[in-house]
């Protein structure tokens, strides 16, 4: 995700190093990928890979130095935090993956709508749930005397995870629509989502949210989230909106993919840092 969507650029921008020192600039570039350029009012001290966090006085951004240039200091995103949880145990992660949102009520509608969005989600997931044999068991498996169902080997669970895609490609139109569409930028946790829209929404708003995660085989997740931050962003020379959204409906099989999901890039991420540090 680039710095753009995740920064007011307008406002005064310093960067933090590891060891404490606050040093204001500016941010003269923005490249693909998360890569950026902060440009320092004074010379800071770092090493090629070390951690600086750039930050509007509001949000933070953990960036790693890719190089000093004759321009600044050349950064790319590693993560977003919000204000106050930097010591959290919630692994956010950054990715690109297909979405779409649907607004479905304003805070002061929520405990009219919500339980008759959630009972579909809910509807859904069990049809889906009742083609996969695996979740009920199989057959004659209650008639061994003295034996318990063995948990699911991988080999075995990637079988029916494949099986609920195929599913969810004939059976969902959604899941079809999101697929012709474009991957987009997000910052995802087991528990919210961060987002950039053009569309305002306020806050306490309920929305649901489809998304199909990059895993093999791909993810598609329905949940409903409530709108719990807003703000200004300048991305792609427009005003739009950072939406941080949490889940106030997710089932727990689809959290626990949610969460491997994030420990999976969260593991590619530290490969990638160690080998660029080596």
């Amino acid at each position: 995700m680039n710095i753009d969507n995740l920064l007011d650029l307008k406002a005064d921008i310093a960067a933090y190093t590891v060891s404490g020192d606050k040093i204001s600039g500016r941010i003269i570039k923005i490249m693909d990928n998360g890569t950026f350029v902060f440009a320092p009012n004074q010379k800071l001290k770092t090493i090629k890979g070390g951690m600086i966090k750039v930050s509007d006085g509001q949000d933070s951004v953990l960036s790693r130095l890719v190089e000093q240039t004759g321009e600044g200091l050349k950064l790319c995103v590693e993560c977003f935090s919000f204000p106050g949880n930097e010591k959290r145990q919630d692994v956010r992660i950054y990715d690109k993956v297909y979405y779409s949102s649907k607004f479905l009520c304003h805070a002061a509608d929520k405990k009219r709508v919500l339980p008759e969005a959630i009972q579909r989600l809910r509807s859904n997931k069990m049809i889906i749930d009742s083609f996969l044999k695996g979740k009920y068991g199989y057959p004659g498996i209650d008639e061994m005397p003295y034996t318990r169902e063995p948990p699911f080997s991988q080999a075995l669970w990637e079988i029916n995870r494949k099986l609920d895609l195929l599913i969810h490609m004939f059976l969902a139109q959604d899941f079809k629509d999101l697929m012709g569409s474009t991957p987009k930028d997000v910052n995802i946790s087991a528990s919210g989502i961060r987002y950039i829209t053009d569309q305002a929404f306020d806050m306490g708003d309920i929305i649901e949210f489809n998304l199909i995660l990059p895993m093999v085989p791909l993810l598609f997740i329905r949940l409903i989230g409530e709108i719990n931050r807003l703000k200004s962003v300048t991305s792609y020379g427009s005003n739009r909106y950072g939406v941080a959204m949490k889940f106030i409906y997710v089932d727990n099989d689809t959290k626990d993919d949610i969460i491997r999901y994030l420990f999976r890039r969260q593991r590619e991420a530290l490969r990638k840092r160690q080998d660029i540090s080596s």
